[in-house]
């Protein structure tokens, strides 16, 4: 299954789950290397304001490997839930100048249905990261 996919939306939704990902790699003991590498490309859509379409680059990082999708998977259920756990509004949290969203004052309503499909996309559901859009 191709699990390539261009983000269609707001660049500061892509940043931020982009950062949330860093965020939860960052709190592993030993994470492969190849993960590392990974989280060098993410957190680069984090924080230098790309504008325009992003790319995670899912097949490069994990190709057809089952174990390293199962632990991206792992790792973006992580990243839902914390989001999740958020309640109304994004907290305040410690991050590098440029990333967009942290101050606090966010409704993350704004922000749920963007990393659902996130977290989506490694599970093979959708087909692409684009929300509904309601005509």
């Amino acid at each position: 299954m191709r699990r390539e996919r261009y983000s269609p939306l707001p660049d500061a939704h892509t940043e931020t789950w982009m950062y949330l990902v860093c965020a939860e790699i960052d709190r592993m003991a030993e994470p492969p290397g190849w993960l590392l590498a990974a989280r060098e490309w993410w957190f680069v859509l984090a924080t230098v304001r790309i504008n325009g379409v992003m790319n995670p680059s899912y097949d490069a990082h994990l190709g057809e490997d089952e174990a390293r999708i199962g632990l991206v998977q792992e790792i973006h259920e992580r990243v839902l839930r914390r989001f999740e756990s958020f309640g109304e509004k994004m907290p305040r949290l410690s991050v590098p100048e440029g990333v967009w969203a942290f101050d606090g004052s966010v409704p993350t309503e704004l922000f749920a249905e963007t990393f659902a499909s996130f977290a989506g996309v490694l599970r093979g559901e959708g087909k692409d990261l684009e929300p509904d859009v309601v005509a």
